[in-house]
C-alpha cells in the first residue's frame, strides 16, 4: 500500500515539521537579540538613576571639571557632523516655517506654560519657586541631546542642527527678555564668551566631523552601527551626572522636589503635545516633525546652570528645575525614540 510519497523528493510535511523544530532555538535567539538591541539603552537609562543617587561622586566630578561636559558635547557634535549630509543643509535652512515654530515653542509657549504651572503649584511660603522655574523655561533648546535623539530616530538631523544652533545663538537676546517679562529680572549674557563657546563646542566639532566624513566615509560604513552608539553612551553619562548633581538638592526638600517634578513633567508633556500636534496639523513630513518635537520641547542644562550661578546664586533651588527637567526630558524622549523611528522608517522605505 502506497502512502503517496515519492522516494526521490523530501517529504514536504516532514520538512516543514523538522524546519519548525530546528528554527525554534534560532527564533528565540533572534527575539532575544531584538529585545536587547531595542531596550538595552532604556535599561541602562533607568540604572543611571540609582547610580547617580547612590554614587554621586563621579557625576559631581564631571560637573566640577569644567572641561569634561564641553568635551563630551563636542564629541557628540563631531559624531553628528560625521553622519550629517550637509548637501541637504542649505535646503533645510529655507524651511522658515519650521524654524519659526521651534523658536515659538522654545521662547513663547514654554515660558507661558511654565509661568502658569509655577503659579498654580508653588508653595505658599517659598518665594524662590517661580524664579527657579522661569530660569528653566527661558533656556534655549538642548544642544546635544535634541540632535542626538533626532539622529537616533532617523529624523531630519540637518534641520535639528539648524534648530539648536539658531535657538542657542538667540538665547543672548531672548532669554533675558523672557526673564524680564515674567519675573522682572534683568540679566546680561557675556556675548563674546558665548559665541566662543558655540564655536568650540558645536561649530568646530561638526566641521571636524564633516572633514573626516570626506576622507573616511566609505571605510567607516561597516562601523556606522557602532559609531551611532556613541551619542547614546554620552547621554547616559549626562543622565548620571545630572542625577548626581541633583542629589544634594533633593535631600531634605521632598515637598519642593515633588512640586518641581510635577511642573517639569507637565511642562514637557505640554511641549511634546504642542509640537507633535502642530507637526500633524500642518502635515509636516515625519522627519521634520521629529526634529520639531525634540528640539522644541527640550531645554539646555549648561547655560541654565551658568545663568543661575551668575545672576540668581541666592536662589537655593535655582538648579533643581534645570536638573530634574533635564532628566525627565532625556528619559521621556528616549522612550519616544522607537515610535518616531518606526514613523521615519516607513517614510524612508
Amino acid at each position: 500500500m502506497e502512502i503517496g510519497l515519492d522516494d526521490g523528493e523530501p517529504m514536504p510535511i516532514l520538512r516543514r515539521l523538522v524546519g519548525c523544530v530546528s528554527d525554534q532555538p534560532d527564533a528565540k535567539v533572534n527575539r532575544l537579540g531584538t529585545l536587547v538591541s531595542r531596550y538595552w539603552f532604556l535599561a541602562m537609562l533607568v540604572l543611571m538613576i540609582p547610580a547617580g543617587l547612590w554614587l554621586p561622586e563621579g557625576g559631581r566630578a564631571i560637573k566640577e571639571a569644567d572641561w569634561v561636559t564641553p568635551v563630551l558635547v563636542g564629541v557628540m557634535m563631531a559624531v553628528s557632523g560625521f553622519t550629517l549630509d550637509t548637501g541637504k543643509l542649505h535646503r533645510q535652512a529655507a524651511n522658515l516655517g519650521a524654524i519659526a515654530l521651534v523658536l515659538l515653542s522654545t521662547y513663547c509657549v514654554a515660558p507661558a506654560a511654565a509661568y502658569g504651572l509655577a503659579l498654580g503649584l508653588q508653595p505658599a511660603d517659598n518665594p524662590h519657586f517661580l524664579t527657579a522655574v522661569m530660569i528653566l523655561a527661558a533656556q534655549a533648546s538642548s544642544l546635544a541631546s535634541a540632535l542626538a535623539l533626532t539622529v537616533l530616530s532617523r529624523g531630519n538631523q540637518e534641520l535639528a542642527l539648524i534648530f539648536t544652533l539658531l535657538s542657542s545663538s538667540l538665547t543672548v537676546v531672548l532669554t533675558p527678555l523672557v526673564l524680564q517679562l515674567s519675573i522682572g529680572s534683568s540679566v546680561a549674557f557675556p556675548l563674546g564668551q558665548m559665541i566662543l563657546k558655540m564655536l568650540l563646542v558645536v561649530v568646530v566639532p561638526v566641521a571636524l566631523g564633516q572633514a573626516l566624513r570626506r576622507f573616511l566615509w566609505v571605510q567607516a560604513k561597516p562601523l556606522l552601527r557602532g559609531i551611532r552608539l556613541v551619542p547614546q553612551w554620552l547621554i547616559l553619562v549626562f543622565v548620571y551626572s545630572g542625577f548626581s548633581v541633583a542629589t544634594g538638592q533633593i535631600n531634605g526638600n521632598s515637598d519642593v522636589v515633588l512640586r518641581v517634578v510635577v511642573v517639569s513633567a507637565l511642562l514637557h508633556a505640554i511641549l511634546l503635545a504642542w509640537n507633535f500636534g502642530v507637526s500633524v496639523l500642518l502635515r509636516m513630513d515625519s522627519g521634520t516633525g521629529t526634529a520639531l518635537v525634540f528640539c522644541g520641547s527640550q531645554k539646555t542644562l549648561p547655560n541654565g546652570i551658568y545663568l543661575w550661578q551668575r545672576f540668581f546664586s541666592d536662589n537655593p533651588i535655582g538648579a533643581l528645575p534645570l536638573a530634574l527637567y533635564h532628566l525627565i526630558q532625556l528619559i521621556a524622549d528616549t522612550l519616544l525614540v522607537p515610535f518616531f523611528e518606526r514613523r521615519n522608517q516607513s517614510r524612508i522605505q
